[in-house]
């Protein structure tokens, strides 16, 4: 979901509330055509970060701090 790690970055300060809401005005869905909640777009940010840092831990034995 390239689109929320864009908005993400590039207006830190939203809330999860309105990054589900500019999603959902830029009319994307989720996988089963839903509108975007705060709660998927909570789960997709954490499950971002958990990647990233069991990433590391595979390549470089350590977790991003």
């Amino acid at each position: 979901m390239k689109r929320l790690f864009q908005l993400k970055q590039d207006i830190s300060e939203w809330s999860l509330s309105k990054l589900a809401e500019a999603l959902n005005e830029e009319v994307y869905r989720t996988a089963y055509g839903k509108r975007f909640t705060v709660v998927q777009v909570k789960r997709i940010l954490n499950r971002n970060a958990f990647m990233k840092a069991f990433i590391a831990m595979e390549l470089y034995g350590q977790t991003e701090t």
